[in-house]
């Protein structure tokens, strides 16, 4: 006999999973009339709503962004071998340093008789960034930072007018517990109060949403 999809779930994956079921059931939920509070608009009407539907796409998208961006990051260091870089000695017969910028390099070498030794390792750091910038050119790093940032500042801009709007209904006040625990615990791994509570009210609110026959979205 074959055993239900969520018998073999653990509770942990039930846990990492529970805020995804919670903007489907908000998302699914229908629209009952009078379920507004002061007003007869429904939640489709609520700009919470709409605002928290705009915010999971461009929240969606960063995510996304944030990713590549990070694995392109880690080819380019791969193929370059690092930032870019140049040696600085430390003294004769003592090694050297790494130094990734001008002022760093002027901080090792501040006197006037290693005007050579700043001038030599300038050039060697400008040498160093002209190949990265090459290397990024072909791997595509700075043109995928520069969008995962276009995003992110979508995405803090919808949070803002989120949390400025006024909500109209269970939903809205749902959707916007639902985005702070989405933005600072994701995976819903947090025990320390008030997370697991804040997750109880969510379910919570999501059950009304729903309305009957409920859908349940545990905790």
């Amino acid at each position: 006999m074959a055993s239900s999809g969520n018998k073999d779930v653990s509770p942990e994956t039930m846990r990492r999973n529970f805020l995804s079921r919670a903007a489907a059931s908000i998302a699914a939920a229908p629209a009952p009339a009078g379920a507004v509070v002061g007003t007869e608009r429904s939640e489709q009407g609520d700009p919470v709503v709409s605002l928290w539907r705009d915010w999971m796409v461009a929240h969606r998208l960063c995510g996304e962004a944030c990713r590549r961006q990070q694995k392109l990051e880690t080819e380019l260091i791969r193929e370059f071998g690092s930032f870019p870089r140049a040696k600085v000695p430390l003294s004769e017969d003592c090694g050297f340093i790494w130094a990734y910028s001008g002022r760093e390099i002027d901080r090792l070498l501040p006197n006037t008789d290693q005007d050579e030794m700043r001038r030599q390792a300038r050039a060697a750091l400008a040498a160093s960034r002209s190949e990265w910038k090459k290397a990024d050119r072909r791997v595509g790093y700075t043109r995928a930072k520069k969008a995962e940032e276009e995003i992110a500042d979508v995405e803090e801009a919808l949070a803002k007018e989120l949390w400025s709007a006024v909500p109209q209904s269970v939903a809205g006040v749902a959707v916007r517990l639902h985005s702070l625990l989405e933005t600072e615990d994701p995976r819903s791994a947090l025990e320390e109060a008030p997370w697991p509570e804040l997750r109880m009210i969510l379910a919570d609110l999501v059950r009304v949403c729903a309305g009957p026959p409920a859908m349940q979205v545990k905790e």
